[in-house]
């Protein structure tokens, strides 16, 4: 690859200065073939190694620089499964623990979440929850979406509740499509769905089907990335399976192949993991090479072919679903967490010197008219003179677009597209062209359907009337939305079995599971010009009742989880969600779906008073006619250990004092209640005197979570 272009860009003077200074960083030398131990250094003066335990995940955050570690286990090794958001500065050896507005329910065995570029979010997936203590089991079966999103900018979790939703197992394949912009997974612990598609840009699952052969599907631990130089996912071992196959999968063509390589690394319940270099256009993979040893191997899937490293060195032994793999581009590094029984290790891995991609045009924007639509875009950064060509392909599903060049040697940055189809969602990529007539790399692409609307607020001021409001999504072209409700079916935690064995106080008033959510209807029969909407038609006072005709998402409580002798929740439930509407009479995919109890709590804090108490606080909830909030402790980490009510009745401030909290441990969540007196889901657990808190100390204040 041709180092990049010393042609000047067009871009002010300090975005040059934050290019320049990004390269330069980027640039800075490893020696080749060599894994070198970054953490924890020996004899450091500054933070001590947080010494989080295994089953971890990790994105890299391009932007900011930063890898982002999400969940497994604590300190000790199998203990609870947290939900925390780390940030690591491989540059600078800094590690930083984020207190975000809310979490998913705290997971084990979370390898293979990912990061998405285009959107800029760390995308997490289900594991196993609710196996190690200090969890809340209704906080598992209430929140345990199929799919959240993290933002670091803002440092914000949001639920995204795609429906209908296919459910990833735990120690699945997962990784990112750079090209089309989507997640493949593949495999999971005890899963059936196969080879899935996850598009974050429209909120949807797709389930691929794909023609035999195909990998197993609920193989474990799958070594698995896409390789972006080849344009294929690849798969390989397993950590309980023996299996010599190396696959290869093709989005576009949805098919699975076995590449024929003449060796392999070691496959029999070798826990391997992978990452794909895009400079050098190989695959990195980190392996048990037996009970005592681990080994780095390399393929190339355009021979195929697999080469065992001769190293000096290779990363210390550590055992199954301890170590996580990722590779920096911009970095041209490997990174590997390795957490061996003493320590949390980052080690380091540079196969060969390569150049950074050639910059690309960024900040792709569409705006859509009756007809038409309107790109803008920035140069690529070494691009003063180059010209650019735009590509346009029309379809429903990013991997299936056919892209064909609609304009070409503009000087300007921007383009006007005519004689579109009405309703018709197009693709856009663009691309640089030099002085030579040679095309740079593609711009992310950018569609003409909208922003799906997020942060869906769902007010029940009364029995018949249910007010809606939401963010207004980040595109000047919406011209409106389309409200829709389903018809859902609930138990109460007074049905849960589950729960009921945990928590001292359980009600017809609190949800405890969804049992099923039917199919959406329509209730705008024109879009909406503001984002608000008043239900009037809903009628909660009827009570549960099963939603007519074949649901979305159907699980019923197995009978010897069910309390058949509990009280039913006394309200209807109903789900909500919204969609916008631009000016091409193109939708947006659904937004997050809202249920008419309330959300949970945000930003909630914990501060340990003398030695025996301990203050909450945390953020008013965005419903109106919130009548009080409920404040729960967790007196022990087993299912043994209950979960006990603090507050009698709902108070109104968004401070509480518990006189009570001993020198033990303790978590507490807060519930919000509305006007009809319905529990909402519970806020992320917050701790009191945490287990193992000398490792906490240097990376919290005195209000943490």
């Amino acid at each position: 690859m041709k180092p990049p272009s010393p042609t000047k860009c067009l871009l002010s003077v300090f975005a040059v200065c934050c290019l320049a200074a990004a390269a330069a960083a980027a640039e800075r030398p490893h020696p080749l073939l060599t894994w070198v131990k970054r953490h924890p250094p020996e004899g450091t003066q500054g933070k001590p190694s947080p010494r989080m335990g295994y089953e971890t995940s990790y994105g890299y955050d391009p932007l900011r620089r930063l890898l982002i570690r999400y969940a497994g286990h604590n300190q000790g090794g199998g203990g609870e499964q947290n939900s925390e958001v780390w940030t690591y500065d491989l540059d600078r050896d800094i590690w930083t623990l984020k207190e975000p507005n809310d979490a998913p329910p705290g997971v084990c065995c979370a390898q293979q979440n990912v990061f998405d570029d285009a959107a800029g979010k760390f995308i997490r997936f289900p594991a196993f929850s609710g196996s190690h203590g200090w969890q809340s089991p209704r906080e598992i079966a209430l929140k345990n979406s199929s799919v959240w999103t993290y933002e670091l900018g803002s440092n914000t979790w949001r639920a995204m509740r795609p429906c209908p939703e296919v459910w990833p197992h735990p120690l699945r394949g997962a990784a990112y499509d750079v090209q089309h912009q989507v997640v493949v997974l593949h495999g999971g612990e005890g899963a059936r769905h196969g080879t899935v598609v996850y598009d974050l840009y429209a909120n949807t699952w797709h389930e691929m089907n794909p023609p035999e052969p195909v990998p197993d599907a609920g193989i474990s631990q799958p070594g698995f990335t896409y390789d972006a130089v080849n344009r294929v996912f690849v798969l390989f071992g397993s950590q309980f399976q023996k299996d010599p196959r190396t696959w290869a999968y093709d989005l576009r063509a949805n098919r699975w192949r076995e590449l024929q390589v003449k060796q392999h690394p070691p496959a029999e319940e070798s826990c391997p993991v992978l990452a794909a270099d895009t400079r050098n256009g190989i695959v990195l993979c980190s392996v048990k090479g037996g009970e005592d040893r681990l080994e780095t191997w390399v393929l190339d899937v355009a021979k195929p072919e697999w080469t065992r490293l001769k190293l000096q060195r290779e990363p210390d032994f550590s055992g199954s679903r301890n170590r996580v793999l990722i590779y920096l581009p911009d970095e041209n590094l490997f990174v590997l967490e390795n957490r061996t029984n003493d320590e949390q290790q980052i080690w380091t891995f540079r196969y060969a010197e390569a150049p950074a991609d050639k910059p690309r045009p960024q900040d792709l924007r569409v705006v859509t008219e009756a007809g038409g639509a309107r790109l803008t875009w920035q140069a690529p950064a070494d691009g003063a003179s180059l010209r650019h060509n735009v590509y346009r392909g029309q379809g429903t599903r990013p991997w299936q677009v056919e892209l064909k060049r609609v304009a070409e040697g503009l000087q300007q940055t921007e383009f006007k597209d005519t004689g579109l189809q009405q309703g018709g969602t197009y693709f856009y990529q663009v691309r640089g062209v030099d002085t030579q007539g040679n095309e740079g790399p593609p711009s992310d692409m950018a569609r003409t359907q909208p922003p799906l609307p997020v942060d869906l607020c769902v007010s029940v001021l009364k029995p018949n009337r249910v007010e809606l409001q939401w963010a207004k999504p980040g595109a000047e072209d919406i011209v409106g939305y389309h409200v829709e409700r389903a018809d859902v079916s609930a138990y109460s935690t007074d049905q849960v079995l589950r729960i009921k064995g945990r928590y001292r106080q359980t009600s017809e008033m609190a949800v405890g599971r969804i049992r099923q959510i039917g199919a959406f209807r329509r209730l705008t029969e024109r879009p909406l010009t503001v984002p608000t909407f008043v239900d009037q038609q809903a009628n909660l006072a009827t009570g549960q009742q099963p939603p007519a005709g074949p649901a979305l998402s159907d699980t019923p409580l197995p009978a010897d989880e069910l309390d058949t002798a509990g009280k039913p929740y006394r309200w209807a439930t109903y789900a909500y969600r919204v969609a916008a509407v631009n000016r091409l009479g193109i939708e947006s995919g659904p937004s997050p779906l809202r249920f008419t109890y309330p959300s949970a709590v945000q930003h909630v804090f914990a501060k340990e008073e003398g030695e025996s108490r301990t203050r909450l606080k945390w953020q008013p909830n965005r419903e109106q006619a919130v009548a009080g909030y409920l404040v729960y402790r967790q007196d022990g980490r087993w299912d043994t250990d209950p979960i006990v009510r603090l507050t009698p009745q709902p108070i109104r401030a968004t401070e509480f004092l518990d006189e009570q909290a001993g020198r033990d441990t303790r978590r507490y969540e807060i519930v919000a209640v509305d006007a009809l007196g319905q529990e909402g889901e519970p806020s992320q657990p917050v701790w009191s005197r945490r287990e193992w808190r000398r490792y906490y100390v240097p990376y919290v204040g005195e209000w943490h979570q």
